[in-house]
């Protein structure tokens, strides 16, 4: 009966309060600035989608996306930061960079525990991996092997006499969209796991310790298969002016029968023509096996060190990090991006057949996988500006102004030059 009482005086007292005027103070109005690689529209649409739920969830919280445009994202962060203006919530791709010049705030324990692996730089976790690194393959047009008798290869070789067959049919073997510099990298990676970065995780430390050059016969080869493609034709002609948001148009209107890309281009494909049937295969090397690319790396979200200043926005940011990441938005995520998770609590979500088939590869342990060359961290960290150097130099290359040989000793000088001033081992 006390107990009844106790509750009926304690109702009152609070409908009395609220009369008067009373009310429970509302959550501070907090506003965050975010940016993130914007080159791939289908990506741009899903972290604004996700950016929306999570403020129609917190309507407190104001974030304010300004994500970069086709050109390189690492200059378009330094950018950035030369106006005063680095996000308080930031994708990270070069984080070693970035650490060293003091933009970034370590990641909150609760977050980092929500993954199966992070990568400390320096000995400290900054990032929450979006993704698994994403890999690569072939995507082609099933109609056009399907009417001409191609088949998927099953050997080196054997992709290069299908790509001479290809292109004997007055079709282009492959689209390439050079226009944009890191696009390259996706078949350099190709060439580097094949030749180099499975059997030497360590060339690049082993290039800081003058091991290795890049005019060593196995970085020549890599170097030299990749060129071979332009040298004999296989590149759509335009390739030079195609963007990389352009390449699946052009293999849906069969100017090229074949891209190589993630799987994240899978929905792309689809939206751009529900119709069209595409394949998928691995590139195999030349025994026939498959070098895949993917595992961790320290790329993902990360937190500012001027955000970390403002304890409401560290939250409110942190607080948006573990968002992305609950199962609902991060399985909608990944069903898009067609990516690989990297949590600890299973996320699953419908997956198209192409994509059950590149997923049972990528976690599986028959092949080996491998990082490309600029996802390394230590001592296999590159020089800042050597990557898009050399990507540059691959563009030069295509076109004839430099032959192979002549490329990998301006690489050597090049690096020469860069590691004068640059010591990954350093903070």
């Amino acid at each position: 009966m006390v107990r009844k009482l106790m509750s009926l005086l304690i109702v009152c007292a609070l409908a009395l309060s609220l009369a008067a005027g009373w009310t429970l103070a509302a959550p501070k109005e907090v506003k965050l600035t975010m940016s993130y690689a914007g080159g791939d529209p289908l990506t741009k649409q899903l972290i604004h989608d996700i950016v929306t739920a999570f403020m129609k969830a917190n309507p407190h919280i104001k974030i304010e996306e300004f994500p970069s445009g086709s050109g390189a994202y690492t200059d378009f962060l330094k950018v950035k930061d030369s106006v005063g203006e680095f996000p308080d919530v930031v994708e990270m791709r070069d984080t070693a960079l970035f650490v060293r010049a003091g933009k970034l705030a370590p990641l909150p324990r609760d977050i980092a525990n929500l993954f199966t692996t992070t990568i400390p730089v320096y000995g400290t976790v900054y990032t929450a991996p979006m993704v698994g690194l994403n890999t690569s393959g072939i995507m082609y047009n099933k109609k056009f092997f399907k009417q001409n008798g191609f088949t998927e290869p099953k050997t080196y070789g054997e992709f290069l006499q299908l790509c001479e067959k290809i292109k004997a049919k007055g079709v282009a073997p492959l689209v390439i969209g050079m226009k944009d510099i890191w696009h390259i990298g996706f078949w350099f990676s190709k060439y580097w796991l094949d030749e180099i970065g499975i059997k030497n995780p360590n060339w690049i430390a082993d290039r800081y310790a003058g091991k290795v050059k890049f005019t060593d016969p196995d970085f020549a080869k890599a170097m030299n298969g990749l060129i071979d493609l332009f040298k004999k034709g296989y590149v759509e002609p335009g390739y030079m002016s195609t963007s990389e948001s352009q390449c699946p148009a052009i293999l849906i209107s069969g100017k090229a029968a074949m891209y190589y890309f993630g799987t994240n281009v899978f929905k792309q494909l689809q939206d751009a023509d529900p119709s069209f049937e595409y394949g998928w295969f691995f590139i195999p090397d030349a025994k026939g096996k498959f070098n895949i690319m993917g595992g961790p790396t320290s790329q993902g979200w990360a937190l500012s060190a001027e955000c970390a200043k403002e304890p409401a926005k560290y939250k409110a940011g942190a607080q948006f990090i573990k968002f992305f990441f609950s199962k609902r938005q991060y399985a909608y995520f990944l069903k898009n991006m067609n990516a690989f998770p990297t949590t600890k609590a299973k996320v699953t979500w419908k997956m198209t057949p192409n994509m059950k088939e590149v997923f049972q590869y990528y976690t599986g342990s028959k092949y080996p996988k491998g990082l490309n060359w600029n996802n390394g961290t230590g001592m296999n960290e590159l020089p800042p500006a050597f990557r898009n150097y050399t990507y540059k130099l691959i563009q030069e290359m295509s076109l004839n102004m430099y032959s192979v040989e002549e490329g990998l000793k301006k690489m050597d000088a090049e690096w020469a030059n860069e590691v004068k001033d640059f010591n990954p081992a350093k903070k």
